[in-house]
């Protein structure tokens, strides 16, 4: 891939044509998180909408669970349209493809699911989006771990997921807090506990990172990877 056409691969059909489904496989896990994350911290919400929603089956999933709530999935790339189509057409959701940033409204809970480490100026996209809510749910993958940094696992999150930033629990927290936010909880989830493994090389390291879990999840993290750190996160200036 040409330098700088990084982000094209997510409208020229090449992410799609890469994974197929847009990895709605992991749909459910999220789903269950997320879910888990509203109940703990009992959020209160009339409305919830996912930014980068991709597949948008994390809302389809959430909006069976919650009839009385309104669900909106966020996506730039209509290479998405033809999952969507195959989506729920319940009252409670809906999709667009606009850019919830150049928009008035705001919402009782943003969704941001593996989305900043995405973003080249993830610092003031950061920024915008506090304006939009009152709560925010954050999954930021963990990339530094020492596995990626010696190995060649920092090149596949960039050239194959597209990942233009690195975090681990620390700096995805001061990226929130430096951001203006307030952070509710902070905990890390171990997706390969839930979601199959998705090539050789993950199917490789899976008993390691089970193994190295017996002595905490910020060790196996820290060595391992194959963690998401999952953040509900509030706008400190909404009433």
């Amino acid at each position: 891939m040409p330098p700088n056409d990084i982000g094209n691969r997510y409208i020229d059909g090449d992410y799609l044509e890469k994974t197929g489904t847009w990895h709605a496989e992991d749909s459910p896990y999220k789903a269950k998180i997320v879910d888990a994350a509203i109940q703990r911290n009992r959020l209160a919400f009339a409305n919830c909408v996912d930014i980068g929603c991709g597949a948008g089956k994390v809302v389809e999933i959430l909006s069976g669970k919650y009839p009385d709530r309104k669900f909106t999935g966020y996506e730039l790339s209509h290479d998405v349209d033809s999952i969507w189509k195959t989506n729920s057409t319940r009252d409670n959701l809906s999709y667009s493809h606009d850019n919830i940033l150049d928009m008035d409204d705001r919402h009782d809970v943003i969704l941001c699911l593996d989305v900043f480490e995405h973003v080249e100026d993830y610092f003031g996209f950061l920024k915008k989006l506090r304006s939009k809510g009152k709560y925010f749910i954050f999954k930021v993958p963990m990339d530094m771990n020492m596995m990626k940094i010696y190995g060649s696992g920092l090149r596949r999150a960039r050239d194959d997921a597209g990942h233009l930033h690195y975090f681990n629990p620390y700096t995805a927290a001061r990226a929130l807090t430096d951001t203006g936010y307030d952070i509710v909880e902070a905990r890390l989830s171990a997706a390969f506990l839930h979601v199959p493994p998705r090539n050789a090389h993950q199917a490789a390291v899976l008993p390691l990172r089970l193994a190295t879990l017996l002595f905490g999840k910020g060790f196996s993290c820290s060595v391992f990877g194959g963690m998401s750190l999952l953040v509900t996160a509030r706008n400190p200036a909404a009433a």
